[in-house]
């Protein structure tokens, strides 16, 4: 068995700075996400590449800020669409390629958005496997646009379902995630698990909206916060809770700031660049490694996981290419980096 760590990376959709317990919100119950922070380490000045998703989680992956990667603009767009013909370029080693490259296996869950025709998607990118939506939960067949195509549910390269219920989905991606955990965990892995919350439209199921001191919105939250239980809880019975880096983030600020979302204290929403939009909350949890209760206010990046996690399996930088991020495993498990 490897002594590399297995890596969680959990990526939630528009969920704000103030957003969580553990962030200072007096409304959202995150049991689950503030136990995480307790036995972690939480970044007060974390920052995502783009206040928008498609860029936000390119850069994510690459390591690269947007333009560098071809994610600056699409057809003039700040996001990419359902069919563009353009999206992640084969040329571009992801954060999944990497580790491949260290004998993980490798798998995402959720949404994708760098790209939904066949050879954008995450299967082409350094992931054994796929299972999810592969843009936002908004660009499907609504009551008010009921002319478009309708959400596609993919596994792999291949759509099993149209227009999925929405109030199972979370709950789906939880069961997915559980079973790759058992058919894994003699090996090395990376869980790649992108939320569909909060995004809008908000489809909640009836528990977690009869529970929500927050509306739908706390209701989409504490479903975001059940599923992270759950996984923690499964981890431990698999016996490896003490070897698995958590990493906890969202791809931008919320854009419902006053309306059940909260960027508090930071001005401005989702699509803008004040820190809002972009700073959003970072937890990371490695028992093994990192000191349970502990804060870093360095600031950093969502492009720094590329080269940090490169380096943390052993895995060389491509020297073919500029990487933006930086490495940042002495913050991650030190004391005083």
């Amino acid at each position: 068995m490897s002594d590399h760590p297995n890596i969680i990376l959990i990526n939630c959709d528009d969920l704000g700075y103030g957003d969580l317990g553990c962030y200072g919100s007096p409304r959202n119950h995150t049991p689950h996400i503030d136990r995480l922070a307790a036995e972690g380490k939480r970044f007060t000045d974390f920052y995502m590449a783009s206040p928008v998703c498609s860029p936000s989680r390119a850069a994510m992956m690459t390591g690269c800020y947007p333009p560098r990667i071809g994610f600056g603009s699409f057809h003039g767009k700040v996001v990419l669409f359902p069919g563009d013909n353009i999206g992640l370029s084969d040329r571009e080693t992801t954060v999944a390629s990497q580790l491949k490259k260290a004998g993980y296996v490798t798998k995402i869950i959720g949404k994708w958005h760098c790209g939904d025709q066949p050879e954008f998607l995450p299967t082409r990118h350094g992931f054994d496997a796929y299972f999810g939506i592969p843009y936002s939960n908004d660009m499907g067949r609504q009551s008010d646009r009921p002319n478009r195509p309708p959400l596609p549910l993919l596994r792999n390269e291949t759509v099993i379902q149209a227009q999925p219920d929405q109030r199972g989905i979370t709950e789906r991606y939880t069961d997915e995630a559980l079973q790759f955990l058992e058919e894994n965990q003699r090996r090395p892995f990376f869980l790649y698990l992108a939320h569909m919350y909060v995004h809008v439209p908000l489809f909640v199921p009836k528990q977690f909206l009869e529970s929500s001191r927050n509306g739908a919105y706390g209701g989409a939250v504490e479903c975001i916060d059940w599923s992270l239980g759950v996984l923690m809880d499964r981890l431990k019975a698999l016996g490896i809770d003490e070897n698995t880096l958590v990493i906890f983030t969202s791809d931008n600020g919320s854009r419902a700031q006053g309306e059940g979302g909260s960027n508090d204290p930071c001005r401005g929403t989702k699509q803008e660049t004040w820190e809002g939009g972009q700073r959003v909350p970072c937890i990371m949890r490695w028992p093994k490694k990192i000191s349970p209760g502990t804060q870093s206010d360095a600031v950093v990046s969502a492009m720094d996981f590329f080269p940090t996690l490169s380096r943390l399996t052993n895995v060389s930088l491509p020297a073919d290419r500029i990487i933006d991020g930086f490495d940042i495993g002495e913050l991650m498990t030190g004391e005083n980096a």
